[in-house]
C-alpha cells in the first residue's frame, strides 16, 4: 500500500481514535524502512485536534494555525528498556501537550553479538538514521496532527550515542537534543573516521557535518556524578578486543576466499571504554572550542542510572518545548 493510502486519522472521527488505537498508547508498528524495527507512540487522546480527523469542519481547511502537537523522540540505550513509553514517558506527553515516539532496535540485527548497530547510524545491514526518518516521514502522514519536521531528540547511554550522532548529521530535523551519557562518542575530527571522527563522513553517509547548524540546535549533555567506573571492568575490555580480533581475522579469511556477499560498509564502535562522567566534559569542552554551545548536567549521587538521569533530560525538552511554544 503506497504511504499516501495509509489508514490515517483522517478517517476516524474523534472520538472513535483511541478506539481504533491512534491516540493513546498506539501499538508499536513495524518501521516502514525496515521491518527488524519497530516504533511506539504515545499520543494524548484529548490534545490531538479535532481539525486533523474526520470531524474537521469545512472552515477547518482555511485554518492557517499550527496546533499540530510537537514530537519528542526518545531512543532506547543497549539494554532496550521500553517500559518508559508507556508510564513515564506517556505522563510526560499528557503533561507537556506533545506525542512521544519511541523506535525500537533488536539486538543481533548484524550477527549474535551485535548489541551496537543502531548506535552508529549506519552498519552492515542496518542505516538507522534512514529508518528514523522514514518514521518520521510515516507519522506526518498517518498522524497529519503531529509536527515532524523538527523534533526534540533523547537518549540514554546507547540511545545517548545515537543522539549525537544523529545531530551532527541532521541538525536541521532537530529542536533540541539531550545527550544522556554515552559509554563511546564521536567527536568533530576531521583527522578520524566515522564512528571516531567525522574525516569520512560523506562517503559513508553522502553529506557532510555542518558545524553552523549544530550549532542552532539546544544541546544538553547529562550524566551522574557517579558514573566514572568502566563498564564491565578492565578484564572485559581485554576479553572482547581479543573475540573481536579473532572475528574479524575470521571475516578477512572468507572475504580472500571469495564467499563475501557484500552488504553495507560496517561502522564499528571501539573496543575500549572509559569514564562516562569524563566523556560528557570532555565533549562539551570540545563542542565548546567548536562554537557549539551545550549545557552539562551532572546529577548528583547518580552512577550509570536511566531512572535517575533521565528525568533531567526530560526537564530539558519540556523547557525547550515551552520556550518555542513563546516563539
Amino acid at each position: 500500500m503506497a504511504l499516501d493510502r495509509r489508514f490515517t486519522t483522517r478517517d476516524v472521527p474523534a472520538k472513535f481514535l483511541e478506539a481504533v488505537f491512534l491516540t493513546g498508547r498506539v501499538p508499536w508498528r513495524v518501521a516502514p524502512a525496515d521491518p527488524r524495527v519497530a516504533y511506539g507512540l504515545y499520543v494524548p487522546p484529548s490534545q490531538y485536534h479535532a481539525k486533523y480527523t474526520a470531524d474537521a469542519a469545512d472552515d477547518d481547511q482555511t485554518d492557517t494555525a499550527d496546533d499540530r502537537l510537537p514530537l519528542v523522540v526518545w531512543v532506547h540505550g543497549t539494554g532496550r528498556d521500553t517500559s518508559p513509553l508507556s508510564t513515564e514517558l506517556a505522563a510526560f506527553a499528557e503533561a507537556n501537550g506533545c506525542a512521544v515516539l519511541a523506535p525500537f532496535f533488536p539486538a543481533n540485527m548484524d550477527g549474535p553479538h551485535d548489541l551496537d548497530a543502531y548506535k552508529v547510524l549506519r552498519s552492515q545491514t542496518l542505516r538507522s538514521d534512514r529508518v528514523l526518518l522514514a518514521i518520521l516521514d510515516e507519522v506526518a502522514v498517518v498522524w497529519p496532527g503531529i509536527a515532524t519536521e523538527t523534533v526534540y531528540l533523547g537518549g540514554f547511554s546507547g540511545g545517548g550515542q545515537f543522539a549525537h550522532r544523529f545531530l551532527y548529521l541532521y541538525p536541521e530535523r532537530l529542536a533540541a537534543v539531550g545527550v544522556g551519557a554515552p559509554g563511546r562518542a564521536t567527536r568533530l575530527d576531521d583527522a578520524q573516521n566515522w564512528p571516531d571522527g567525522i574525516k569520512d563522513v560523506e562517503a559513508v553517509f553522502g553529506r557532510a557535518v555542518d558545524r553552523a547548524a549544530v550549532a542552532r540546535v539546544a544541546i544538553q549533555i547529562a550524566v551522574g556524578s557517579e558514573d566514572s567506573a568502566v563498564h564491565g571492568g578492565p578484564a572485559f575490555w581485554e576479553w572482547l578486543r581479543a573475540m573481536k580480533a579473532k572475528e574479524a581475522a575470521a571475516a578477512a579469511a572468507v572475504t580472500k576466499a571469495g564467499q563475501d556477499k557484500g552488504g553495507e560498509k560496517a561502522s564499528t564502535l571501539p573496543t575500549s571504554f572509559g569514564s562516562r562522567l569524563d566523556l560528557a566534559t570532555e565533549l562539551h569542552r570540545l563542542w565548546a572550542a567548536d562554537g557549539i554551545a551545550s549545557t552539562l548536567t551532572v546529577v548528583p549521587g547518580f552512577a550509570h542510572d536511566n531512572a535517575g538521569v533521565r528525568p533531567h533530560i526530560l526537564e530539558f525538552l519540556r523547557s525547550r518545548l515551552a520556550a518555542d511554544r513563546k516563539q
